[in-house]
């Protein structure tokens, strides 16, 4: 897919069109289990950093989120443009089958 409008299109599908009960996390149990897990692991780890240290920590888990959006954000771009192209393919195969 070019960089160009049908790029703009398709972030301001991910980033504005989708519904926030779209965007929730997994319902499985073994996810809600381990994000405990790691909540808490994460606060035993925070409570031995110094002050200066937890704030370069909380720093680089914003990144890290920011990063993730960035990758989730392309993945979705690639995957609509894929699903496009084999939808606008099947039914240009389609128009030449009723000829």
């Amino acid at each position: 897919m070019e960089d160009g409008m049908d790029r703009k299109l398709l972030e301001r599908l991910f980033y504005e069109g989708i519904m926030p009960r779209e965007k929730c996390c997994p319902t499985k149990k073994d996810y809600h289990d381990t994000m405990k897990l790691c909540d808490n692991v994460e606060q035993e780890f925070i409570a031995l950093l110094s002050k200066e240290q937890a704030r370069m920590f909380q720093d680089y888990k914003e990144y890290a989120l920011s990063l993730t959006i960035m990758e989730n954000a392309e993945s979705f771009m690639q995957g609509m443009s894929l699903g496009i192209r084999i939808t606008a393919e099947a039914f240009t195969l389609g128009d030449s089958k009723t000829e």
